[in-house]
């Protein structure tokens, strides 16, 4: 009896010290990441995975629950809305609580809270290869870009810059450009698109030329052939602004400005309805080295 007895109370004692350590680590997880900080900023910028093929968790902000991974979406730009400082023991360290929007492959939308080393502002390719991206939305001239690149409502502004030698299209020219002088989305809607301040610098350029004859004829001509468009906005450049093929050829350190928004559910009908997004900017510039 005193052998049942005495083993009792060490299998009682041993559950006892398990259950308290259970309590303690959980206790440990549910406190082991406290916020110092959070605000929420009015911008929203947009980033996208620098690893995409790395399996970074999105949290919770107590680091206690994994609302998904990096790797489920991997192509997909995310929208921050906070800034959080979180500590991790003697760690502190700034977290973004990101999130996007549902797809059909996810139909729920994504979001948590992921350390900001793991994300690199920019567009992912669900944007970049989208018919319409709002200028506002770009934060640097590779995404621009690529932008002009995969999306396809973008062919016109392709075979444009083709024809401007020695001339690389620039995110900044092309955001003065479309503040500055540019043709309206529609004759209903005569509002321009938000463009970022901290790029309209004109300072940083000399020579500016705006080319409203040709973002009025764009206007009027989505339907038209790109190959026609090219042949007649040459000749208007060639005609109404001196600017011949060899004249162009002759210009150094010009950069180009260049936004164009048409086409944009790839609907001939809805594209030309009265009050569907269209905008058109063009400007070329000589930088100031």
């Amino acid at each position: 009896m005193k052998l049942k007895s005495g083993l009792g109370i060490v299998l009682g004692a041993t559950l006892g010290i398990a259950l308290c350590l259970i309590f303690f680590q959980s206790a440990q997880a549910a406190t082991k990441y406290t916020v110092v900080s959070e605000k929420w900023p009015i911008a929203q910028p947009s980033y996208r995975a620098k690893y995409p093929n790395k399996k970074v968790a999105l949290w919770n902000k107590k680091h206690t629950k994994r609302y998904g991974y990096l790797t489920d979406r991997p192509n997909t730009t995310f929208s921050r809305t906070s800034i959080a400082v979180l500590k991790h023991g003697n760690t502190k360290a700034v977290y973004y609580y990101v999130n996007a929007g549902g797809t059909k492959k996810h139909p729920k939308s994504t979001q948590g809270y992921i350390w900001r080393g793991y994300l690199t502002k920019g567009l992912a390719m669900d944007e970049l290869k989208s018919r319409y991206v709002p200028i506002a939305s770009f934060s640097n001239n590779a995404d621009y870009a690529n932008y002009i690149k995969y999306s396809k409502s973008q062919e016109i502004t392709k075979a444009l810059v083709k024809t401007l030698p020695n001339m690389q299209l620039n995110l900044d020219l092309t955001n003065i450009a479309a503040h500055k002088f540019a043709e309206t989305m529609s004759d209903e809607d005569p509002s321009l698109p938000d463009v970022k301040a901290s790029s309209l610098k004109t300072k940083n350029y000399t020579h500016i030329t705006y080319f409203p004859k040709v973002t009025a004829y764009l206007k009027k001509s989505n339907n038209v052939a790109t190959t026609t468009r090219v042949k007649k906005v040459k000749r208007i450049l060639a005609k109404d602004y001196g600017l011949t093929s060899a004249k162009l050829k002759r210009l150094k350190n010009y950069q180009i400005g260049l936004y164009i928004a048409e086409n944009t559910t790839g609907n001939k009908v809805k594209d030309n309805a009265p009050l569907t997004i269209k905008f058109y900017a063009f400007a070329i510039a000589q930088k100031v080295k």
